[in-house]
C-alpha cells in the first residue's frame, strides 16, 4: 500500500510541476547578491555557472553579485547548521534552495524521515524570511534508475554502497510536490528541475537507450547542468525575455523603421549601414572539451543539453529584421568581418546572431562565459571545498563550539583570499558584460 501511495503522489506531484503563480516577479536592484543553496549538484558549479553567465549579461545594468553555497552530502539540517556563516554572511537579496536528494536517504518512503525534510526545510524557510532574503524553491533533481544499474555492476563505483530503492525517483517527486506546495502556501517561486530532466531523458532514450544525464546517476554533466539553467533562466529572465532585437523596415516611400538602438547611416535597396548597440549579451555556454574536477570528471560541452532545453524557447533571441531590400543574396558584416552571407528573403524572417559565433556580441559574451569559468575553477569551487571542513569539524567535535570556532579560524584566512579572488574577477566579468556597440554593413554579394 504504501509503495501504490508513492507512486499516485508522485504521479500527481508531477502534473502539477509549475512555477508558483503568487511569486513576485524577479526585478533585482543593483547590486543585489543571488545565493546558490544545496547539496554536491550545486558544489558542483555547473547550472550555478550556466545561470550567472545568463545573469551577468541580461541584467549587465544591475551588476549583480553571486555566492555559491552548496556542500557535498548535505541535507537541510545541514544548511541549517551552516547558514549564518555561508549563506547569511553575504547579505543574499534571493537564496535558491536545492536540496532532497540527499535527505531521501536513497530509501524507500519512510514518514519519519520525511518528516524530518519538512521540518527543516520549513526552518530553512523562516530562517531566510528573517533575514530579508527571498527563497526560491528547486525542485530535486532525478535519480537514473537505468544509469544506476549499469553502475552496480562495477567494483568501484563510488555509490554501490547506498543500495539505493528501486523507486527513490518516484520519492523524489514526491518530495518536490511537497515543495510545490510550500512555495504557494508562502508565495514564493517554484522551479521544476526534475520533470525536465525525466521528460528529456525519456525523449532521448528513444533513439539512443544508453543516454544519461547523469553518469553517475546522481550528478548531472554538463548537458544536465545547462537544463536545469534554461529552466531556472525562465523565472530569473523577468521581462528581459530576449536578448536583444533589431528591425530595419524600408518603406516604399523611403522612410525607415527602426527598432532597437540603431544609428543608421546609409539605407537602400542595396543595403545599409549602421552602428548597433546591443540591448545585452546572448547568453553563450563555454566548452572547453576538457575533463572537469574530481570526483565527477565530466568532459566539458554542454551544448547538447543546451540546445535541447532551448528549443522553441525565446530566451536566448537576438535577432536582426531587415526588409526593403532588393531580392538577392547578401553579405553581412559586423565590425568589417563578413559573419554570414544570407538571402534577402531570409533577412526579412529575421537573422538568429546567438547562433553565429562570428558576431561581436557572441565574442563578448563568450569572453564573458570563460571568464566566469575560471572564476568558479580558480576560486568559487575550492572556496567550496574548503568550507565543507565545517563539516567534518561539527561531526567530529559535537557540541564542542571551541572546537569548531578553532578549525574555523584555521580555514579563514583562505576563504579571504579565495572570496577576494572571486570578486576580482567578478568585476572584470561586470565590464565585459556591458555591451558594445559594432558597425553592421549589409551589402549585396557579387561572386
Amino acid at each position: 500500500m504504501r509503495t501504490l501511495l508513492i507512486i499516485n503522489c508522485a504521479f500527481l506531484a508531477i502534473l502539477t510541476f509549475t512555477s508558483s503563480v503568487d511569486a513576485e516577479p524577479f526585478e533585482p536592484e543593483m547590486g543585489a547578491t543571488i545565493v546558490w543553496a544545496g547539496d554536491s549538484i550545486t558544489h558542483q558549479c555547473g547550472y550555478t555557472q550556466y545561470l550567472e553567465n545568463f545573469l551577468y549579461t541580461r541584467f549587465h545594468d544591475r551588476k549583480l553579485q553571486f555566492a555559491n553555497a552548496g556542500i557535498k552530502g548535505d541535507r537541510a539540517s545541514d544548511l541549517l547548521d551552516r547558514l549564518e556563516e555561508d549563506v547569511a554572511k553575504w547579505q543574499p537579496r534571493y537564496v535558491t534552495l536545492l536540496l532532497g536528494m540527499n535527505d531521501g536517504q536513497y530509501q524507500e518512503f519512510q514518514k519519519e524521515n520525511f518528516t524530518v525534510y519538512q521540518r527543516d526545510m520549513n526552518t530553512v524557510l523562516q530562517r531566510l524570511s528573517r533575514v530579508g532574503a527571498d527563497a526560491i524553491i528547486l525542485s530535486p533533481t532525478m535519480f537514473d534508475h537505468q544509469q544506476y544499474g549499469i553502475r552496480f555492476e562495477n567494483e568501484d563505483f563510488r555509490f554501490k554502497r547506498l543500495n539505493t530503492h528501486p523507486e527513490y525517483n518516484s520519492k523524489l517527486a514526491y518530495y518536490g510536490g511537497w515543495l510545490r506546495e510550500v512555495a504557494r502556501e508562502h508565495s514564493l517561486e517554484y522551479i521544476d528541475l526534475w520533470g525536465p530532466m525525466n521528460e528529456l531523458t525519456a525523449f532521448k532514450r528513444r533513439e539512443h537507450p544508453s543516454f544519461t544525464l547523469l553518469p553517475d546517476s546522481i550528478h548531472p554533466d554538463p548537458n544536465g547542468m545547462a537544463l536545469m539553467a534554461v529552466e531556472m533562466a525562465k523565472y530569473f529572465a523577468g521581462d528581459r525575455i530576449e536578448a536583444n532585437r533589431v528591425e530595419l523596415r524600408l518603406q516604399t516611400d523611403g522612410r525607415v523603421v527602426v527598432e532597437g538602438a540603431v544609428a543608421l547611416r546609409r539605407f537602400d535597396g542595396n543595403g545599409l549601414v549602421a552602428t548597433v548597440t546591443p540591448r545585452s549579451l546572448p547568453w553563450v555556454l563555454p566548452a572547453s572539451g576538457e575533463v572537469g574536477p574530481s570526483p565527477w570528471n565530466y568532459v566539458d560541452d554542454p551544448s547538447e543539453g543546451f540546445r535541447a532545453a532551448m528549443e522553441g524557447l525565446p530566451l536566448n533571441n537576438d535577432v536582426l529584421t531587415v526588409s526593403g531590400l532588393g531580392v538577392g543574396v547578401y553579405e553581412i558584416l559586423m565590425n568589417g568581418e563578413v559573419v554570414m552571407i544570407a538571402e534577402s528573403d531570409a533577412l526579412v524572417r529575421g537573422i538568429s546572431l546567438q547562433k553565429i559565433p562570428a558576431a561581436p556580441s557572441f565574442k563578448q559574451s563568450q569572453e564573458l562565459a570563460v571568464l566566469n569559468a575560471k572564476r568558479n575553477d580558480l576560486a568559487v569551487r575550492p572556496y567550496r571545498d574548503v568550507q565543507g571542513k565545517m563539516k567534518g569539524a561539527r561531526r567530529r567535535f559535537t557540541g564542542d563550539m571551541g572546537k569548531i570556532s578553532e578549525v574555523r579560524a584555521s580555514i579563514e584566512s583562505e576563504l579571504v583570499r579565495l572570496q577576494s579572488l572571486a570578486s576580482e574577477i567578478e568585476n572584470e566579468i561586470h565590464q565585459i558584460a556591458v555591451p558594445k556597440p559594432y558597425e553592421l554593413e549589409i551589402r549585396r554579394f557579387t561572386r
